[in-house]
């Protein structure tokens, strides 16, 4: 049985100029590997045609099953059309989607992909193996949980699939099935000594707008501290990578395992840097260790404000205060720990004078200001409100990328919204303290991250938009 792992061709995010690989297919693809399938694992975005070579490869390889992820809502419209493509050319293949999106979403993505056989729900390691030991008989009806799939042209979604308790049973994710040297994976500004690792799964909150939230059901699992310092010694040795970004919703949610990452990252020989994304709450309750993340490599944490408005932060299910906020982004900066404040603007209520106060609170606290718009993302709560209220203007879920505006609120349209966080944005990085830290800042990551902002800027200034080099469009026969 010859098995393809696939990640369709992509638009990269223009606002990140970056990508990088599936963490989803590295985890499936180790996996499958250690159960002795035969399997090939294929970022189609790092390919310089995607489309025309995904098309030869699918050719070539003759694959009996080719599983594709839908890591989010943005990706949609890739996903079906990489499902149309692989059926067209591999019409006895079984296709298997999985991911985020194909899990929130199964039956709208069973609707407008028919061609699917099966989605893995969830957590995909130990559901895959099932349905492929029992896939001739799979076809005619099953049973195996975490999988839905479609009988008599009805929806069948079966029982959920308890989730794997100890991540560290899992092998190592399979970087070695990517080609980490792509310069697709050249992450723009930070260099090829960069990688990005997921070194958890899901998330302890239970935030209104978050599809992770949802996903795993407000559950959060690690892997231990001695895994994730083998993970990195080993992308450090093997791929010469000593800039670490943990692209993972939070990953210091537990004491226990924050304290036996810094031990053993402390007793390792591994030199480098890192940051990571992460809560209020387990800053203020970790702040006695912070002086060791400082020591150890933490340049940075990127905090998830959203909003300081109570209103605002009640609709997104978000359960902290100002005070808090403010608390933890001293205590970082007091370590010399860049703080990357993260908000989100166009709630119901959200004007320009709510706007302006949060800009003033993120100048004062943070080194640095990431504002998204709010975007109702599919198979949340936050979306079956927004869907309720009637305040959706846009339905392509390309656009649902937090860049674009999709929803209006009380104030104003999508667009009034996208233009006012365009206004702020340009009067927060036009400040003098900014031009000044650029250039001056003793802080070598402070001046990369202004330099960096100041490329798109200039982009901005201009009206120029960046064009990914092997964009390619998707060919008109599997199109939408």
């Amino acid at each position: 049985m010859k098995i393809l792992l696939l990640d369709p061709p992509h638009q990269i995010f223009a606002a990140l100029r970056m990508w990088m690989p599936s963490p989803g297919l590295m985890a499936l693809g180790a996996y499958l590997e250690q159960e002795g399938y035969d399997i090939e694992v294929l970022d189609s975005t790092t390919l310089k045609q995607p489309w025309t070579e995904l098309e030869n490869r699918l050719r070539q390889g003759n694959y009996d099953v080719v599983g594709i992820t839908c890591q989010a809502a943005t990706f949609h419209k890739d996903a079906i059309h990489a499902v149309r493509l692989v059926r067209r050319t591999l019409p006895e293949a079984t296709i298997i989607g999985g991911g985020g999106h194909f899990t929130l979403n199964h039956e709208v993505m069973f609707n407008q992909a028919p061609e699917v056989d099966f989605i893995v729900m969830g957590e995909g390691e130990r559901t895959f193996v099932e349905l492929l030991e029992n896939l001739p008989a799979c076809k005619q009806g099953c049973a195996i949980a975490g999988v839905a799939y479609k009988k008599d042209g009805e929806i069948v979604c079966n029982a959920s699939r308890p989730l794997i308790e100890d991540l560290d049973s899992l092998p190592m994710p399979g970087y070695h099935l990517m080609d980490l040297n792509n310069p697709t994976y050249y992450l723009h500004g930070m260099g090829k000594h960069m990688v990005g690792l997921s070194t958890s799964r899901g998330c302890g909150d239970h935030c209104s707008y978050c599809s992770e939230s949802q996903l795993w059901q407000a559950n959060w699992r690690g892997r231990s501290g001695p895994m994730v310092v083998k993970e990195m010694e080993m992308l450090n040795q093997r791929y010469g990578k000593s800039l670490f970004i943990f692209n993972e919703n939070s990953f210091n949610q537990t004491r226990a395992r924050n304290e036996s990452f810094l031990e053993s990252l402390g007793t390792s020989n591994l030199k480098g840097n890192f940051w990571f994304q992460s809560r209020i709450k387990d800053i203020l309750r970790d702040r006695d260790l912070l002086a060791d993340y400082k020591k150890l490599g933490l340049y940075q944490v990127m905090l998830g404000v959203e909003s300081i408005t109570p209103e605002t932060l009640k609709n997104y299910t978000k359960n902290q205060s100002v005070e808090q906020i403010k608390e933890a982004a001293e205590l970082l900066r007091s370590h010399g720990i860049m703080v990357m404040t993260n908000v989100m603007f166009g709630d119901v209520d959200d004007t320009e004078e709510t706007l302006n106060t949060i800009y003033k609170f993120a100048a004062q606290i943070g080194d640095f200001l990431v504002m998204t718009l709010t975007t109702p993302l599919p198979g949340t709560r936050y979306y079956a409100q927004a869907e309720a209220d009637g305040r959706i203007e846009e339905r392509d879920f390309s656009k649902y990328d937090f860049m674009h505006p999709v929803i209006r609120n009380n104030a104003y349209s999508g667009a009034e919204i996208l233009a006012l966080q365009k206004k702020y944005l340009k009067k927060y990085y036009t400040r003098p303290t900014i031009f000044w830290q650029m250039f001056f800042s003793s802080n070598k990551f402070i001046r990369m991250a202004y330099r960096l902002i100041m490329r798109y800027a200039y982009y901005e200034a201009r009206q120029m938009e960046w064009k990914q080099s092997n964009f390619q469009e998707v060919p008109s026969e599997i199109r939408l």
